[in-house]
């Protein structure tokens, strides 16, 4: 009978070892040990068989330390428990620590944390300036780029300052400033993109025109050349002077002879003369006025001297250029018995209109004097005022009719010629004027 009550209490024992086994695997890894289930070494079975120290004994023993027993043991620090521990500074513990494998944002070198960390990135205004495509600028500690001037200047010009200019880059708030600087006009101080318009040429409407005209002011304008260099009409058959002026209606000297041209002084008789423009006497409408001087045979082998002076006179004032012209020409006129006769003639056309004829008086002979010629002057005084374009003197009568006159150049019967293309040079001989007070125009006839 106390066998079997033995066999009992061992079955029972084990019965409870199996139990707890299950408990384990089915219960949470994580779950905190409450010691309720285990069994223990300090467990007190309560039996009625004493145990023995009988070896071959089936009666169960005492729970050991030994390793090899397959009895429960009270949880412990060992590093290799399954069974779930209280957070310590163990160091596979996933408790956030210290640890210079944890991820909590520390000091650590590694950490991505905006801090004093030396792989902080940092940009200098150098960097910035660089990815701009601009130079650094050491002395202002700026950054800057270079901006050639547009749009370009127009033709006939150059630059009066420089061509190209600095804008500089604030690396902070990332501007250019200034934008621009455009091109302009100015024959002043030089300036950034300013331009002027080269020799020989005058500014216009954002254009550089040529020069194309000679401005004669009214006050101490003109034009000298020297006597030994002026043409002559003497012992020319015929001869063509002429001119395209311009004068201001709102200008124009009242019955006073005011020079377009003049060979000799005031003190001396003309050897030619062609006057602008000027208001007629008593209001009677417009003058213009040639002249020669010159001496004639008279009548018993008498020599006489004296001016063919001719002066046209109209009513209505033709604004803006006039083309005028004095022409030196003689016909030969035929009697009805087969003879003939010459008439010499001095004729003044105005804008291609035969305004007045002269007659001479017999064969004329143009007399010389050793003054200048002398362009928009009577030599001191009566200075003409307004524009000369061109001057030309011909060996030919090149008008005897009523035409439609044309800008001036230079051809066959050309002996002299001016352009006053910035100059007041003769351009066939090349002859050199002396220029007093001489402004130059773009205005001109077209």
């Amino acid at each position: 009978m106390k066998f079997f009550k033995a066999l009992a209490i061992v079955c029972l024992f084990f019965f409870l070892i199996g139990c707890e086994e299950s408990i384990k695997k089915l219960g949470p890894e994580d779950e905190a040990h409450d010691g309720g289930s285990d069994v223990t070494d300090n467990d007190v079975v309560d039996t009625d068989v004493e145990p023995t120290d009988d070896g071959d004994s089936t009666e169960p023993t005492e729970p050991t330390s030994d390793g090899d027993s397959t009895e429960p043991t009270e949880p412990t620090n060992d590093g290799d428990s399954t069974e779930p521990t209280d957070p310590t500074n163990d160091e596979d513990s996933t408790e956030p620590t210290n640890d210079g494998d944890s991820t909590e944002p520390t000091n650590d070198e590694d950490s991505t944390d905006p801090t004093n960390d030396e792989d902080q990135v940092v940009v200098t205004p150098q960097e910035k300036c660089a990815a701009k495509n601009g130079t650094w600028e050491s002395s202002s500690q700026r950054c800057y780029q270079i901006k050639n001037c547009e749009p370009d200047k127009p033709a006939n010009s150059e630059w009066n300052g420089d061509s190209s200019y600095k804008i500089y880059y604030d690396a902070d708030i990332e501007i250019l400033e200034p934008l621009t600087y455009p091109p302009h006009y100015g024959d002043g101080e030089p300036e950034i993109c300013q331009y002027k318009c080269i020799e020989n040429y005058g500014y216009v409407d954002g254009e550089c025109k040529p020069y194309c005209s000679a401005v004669f002011n009214g006050t101490d304008s003109m034009i000298t050349i020297a006597s030994e260099d002026a043409p002559s009409i003497v012992g020319l058959e015929s001869w063509t002077i002429e001119a395209w002026i311009k004068q201001p209606a709102d200008n124009l000297p009242d019955y006073q002879i005011y020079p377009v041209l003049r060979k000799g002084t005031a003190t001396s008789h003309p050897e030619y003369l062609l006057s602008g423009y000027y208001n007629g006497n008593n209001d009677n409408g417009y003058g213009l006025t040639a002249s020669t001087y010159y001496s004639y045979q008279q009548y018993g082998n008498q020599t006489r001297t004296g001016d063919n002076q001719v002066n046209a006179t109209f009513n209505t004032f033709p604004e803006g250029w006039s083309h005028v012209a004095m022409v030196y020409s003689q016909e030969t006129n035929q009697y009805g018995g087969g003879g003939g006769w010459t008439t010499y003639k001095l004729t003044v056309f105005i804008n291609g209109n035969l305004a007045k004829t002269g007659n001479y008086s017999g064969a004329p002979t143009f007399v010389p004097n050793n003054e200048p010629l002398v362009f928009g002057a009577r030599n001191s005084d009566r200075y003409f005022t307004g524009l000369i374009d061109s001057i030309k003197f011909s060996d030919a009568a090149l008008y005897t009719e009523n035409f439609e006159p044309a800008k001036l150049s230079v051809d066959d019967n050309t002996i002299a010629f001016w352009d006053f293309s910035n100059n007041a040079n003769d351009s066939v001989s090349g002859v050199i004027g002396i220029p007093t007070s001489i402004g130059y125009s773009t205005d001109c006839v077209q």
